[in-house]
């Protein structure tokens, strides 16, 4: 009955306020926010259940009941208590009465913590955690919608809203007491924040909202930040080159490369400072361990990349062309063994055909000069390359590669969807999108623009060619 009472609280809660925060919504728009909504709250209770009934619980169940036990504590002395388990939550020495898994401060820490609020909040439903969790996923979905439809045009507005809000794993996976949701919901405030921030308005609220996503997700899947800050460097050089000149020619700015580089070598030193385990120096060693855990646990889904004996960078980097395809492509249908990975092959097949439609239409180099065109896309085509290297290189099990690669989805279909749009809705909505931007980034000329897209235009009628010989 309690959990009855709990869900139907949150879901009245939920509809309410996204009632409310629609208004600021186009009016074609709000029907796609209102099916994620429902799918992140109908995913949560899916998940949960198959947690307990089928993924023999794992770390769910973790969660739960440590984190149960420390909102009993909170219960009897909040005061006593409840900065206490603050304090686990962000990682810091906490003096806390029974033995936490993890109590030396890790994000399995974090998510006990986070947990043993939820309880309380919810007064111990586990679905009603699992809602609350789906909420913070389903905005920062959200907020990616916001931050991309802000940067094409109407004609491409729907391969937006599909990307960001409806990929099946990524509203699966982020729904329930996982840490994908809080990564999820992090992340996409980071890129909304970001978005903010290299605009013409609204700068302080993006530094507001950068920093706040950046803690949610240091807090539980660090890993995160090294490919946002790279991917976020490119975007910030390749719009200023965009503003400046309508294109980008590396070869003839060597010092706004270098600059490049430094920005993001000095970005990956200084996460390397604040988490040792992802540092250059230890990172090998680190993807070798894991693989090295991986391959002595076999099972239906295994697979093996990497070698766990290789502990040298260059070592591991001679994988990498394997890692990405793993985690742009895999599981193939046929290394589906269960109903969950059927669902995920289905996706992957899905975008595979994608890819064929994009390499037939566009041909890679037709493909590339859209894509050079839009400072937004090149931001999710490094994010998506490097986030895949690291995730197929550390993970050795389709099933937990399906699960951990979900930050990388919205941004990995956004690309597909909008390379894959029909040539005039594509030309169309990338210039819509630099007239809509303008509000928020500052707009190439004319002249620029015109030359862009004509070149993009010639690449096209090239493949046509191509294609009927």
């Amino acid at each position: 009955m309690n959990e009855v009472f709990a869900c139907t609280i949150l879901i009245f809660t939920g509809v309410f306020a996204l009632f409310v925060g629609q208004t600021r919504l186009p009016g074609e728009d709000r029907r796609f926010v209102w099916m994620s909504f429902w799918a992140h709250v109908i995913a949560a209770f899916v998940l949960i259940v198959l947690t307990y009934e089928f993924f023999g619980r794992g770390d769910m169940e973790v969660y739960y009941g440590y984190g149960e036990a420390l909102a009993d504590y909170i219960r009897v002395d909040p005061l006593r208590w409840g900065p206490e388990v603050l304090r686990l939550i962000f990682q810091q020495p906490a003096e806390i009465p029974i033995e936490v898994f993890g109590q030396e401060g890790t994000s399995t820490t974090t998510m006990i913590g986070i947990t043993a609020f939820l309880l309380i909040l919810t007064g111990s439903s586990m679905f009603g955690c699992g809602l609350i969790l789906s909420f913070v996923a389903f905005s920062g979905q959200l907020a990616m919608y916001r931050t991309f439809s802000a940067h094409f045009g109407r004609e491409l507005r729907l391969q937006v809203m599909v990307a960001t809000l409806l990929v099946p794993s990524a509203v699966f996976w982020t729904s329930g007491v996982v840490k994908e949701a809080v990564a999820m919901g992090g992340l996409g405030w980071m890129i909304y924040g970001l978005h903010r921030l290299l605009g013409r308005r609204g700068k302080g609220w993006g530094i507001l909202w950068l920093a706040a996503g950046a803690v949610a997700v240091a807090l539980v899947k660090s890993y995160i930040l090294f490919p946002m800050v790279a991917a976020a460097a490119l975007w910030w050089y390749w719009r200023r080159a965009m503003a400046t000149h309508g294109t980008v020619a590396i070869a003839k700015k060597p010092f706004q490369i270098a600059i490049l580089g430094a920005m993001c070598v000095g970005g990956m030193i200084g996460l390397g400072q604040i988490f040792p385990q992802y540092s250059l120096d230890s990172l090998a060693e680190e993807t070798a361990n894991l693989q090295y855990q991986g391959e002595r646990i076999q099972g239906g889904s295994s697979y093996s990349i990497g070698d766990g004996t290789t502990t040298s960078l260059g070592g591991q980097l001679a994988f990498a062309p394997l890692a990405i395809s793993a985690s742009l492509f895999r599981p193939f249908i046929f290394e589906a063994h269960n109903a969950v990975a059927a669902i995920n092959a289905v996706e992957t097949t899905l975008v595979l055909l994608l890819w064929v439609r994009i390499l037939w239409v566009l041909g890679a180099r037709g493909a590339w000069r859209v894509l050079r065109s839009s400072p937004p896309l090149i931001f999710c085509v490094v994010f998506v390359l490097l986030f895949g290297l690291g995730v197929g290189l550390a993970t050795t099990n389709l099933g937990t590669l399906s699960r951990y690669r979900v930050p990388m989805m919205p941004m990995y279909l956004l690309v597909l969807l909008i390379l894959s749009a029909r040539p005039w809705r594509l030309r169309a909505g990338l210039m819509g999108g630099q007239g809509t931007g303008g509000a928020s980034f500052a707009e190439p000329t004319s002249k620029a623009r015109t030359r862009t897209f004509a070149y993009f235009t010639e690449d096209f009628r090239r493949g046509a060619r191509w294609r009927g010989r």
